[in-house]
C-alpha cells in the first residue's frame, strides 16, 4: 500500500518583475494546475500567505499538494511539460519546493 506525499512550494513574487515577466508568470500560474492533476495531485492549500509561529517570517505564498505516491510527485516534477513551463516564472517568481512523506 503506498501512501500519499506532500509537495510544499514558497513561491516569492519579484514586485519589481517587468510587464513582459509578469505576463509570463501568469501562463504558468494558469497551466500548472491541471498538470498537477494529470499526475494525480490536488491542492490542498493554495497560494496562503503565512503566519510565522517560529523562526524567520516568509514573504511567500504557500502551496500544499498531496499527490497519490511519491512516485507520481517525483513523476510531475520531472515531466517535460512542467519543465517546459519552468522558465515562464524567470524573473517574477522565485520557488521553493520540497517533499514530505512517503
Amino acid at each position: 500500500m503506498t501512501s500519499p506525499v506532500y509537495a510544499v512550494f514558497e513561491v516569492r513574487i519579484n514586485g519589481e518583475a517587468t510587464p513582459e515577466a509578469q505576463r509570463s508568470y501568469e501562463e504558468y500560474r494558469a497551466a500548472v494546475p491541471a498538470l498537477i492533476a494529470r499526475f494525480g495531485g490536488r491542492y490542498l492549500v493554495r497560494a496562503a500567505l503565512p503566519e510565522s509561529l517560529e523562526g524567520a517570517p516568509s514573504d511567500g505564498k504557500w502551496h500544499l499538494v498531496e499527490f497519490p505516491d511519491r512516485e507520481s510527485a517525483l513523476a510531475f516534477w520531472a515531466c517535460d511539460e512542467y519543465r517546459a513551463l519552468t522558465p515562464l516564472r524567470a524573473g517574477a517568481a522565485e520557488v521553493r519546493a520540497v517533499l514530505l512523506g512517503g
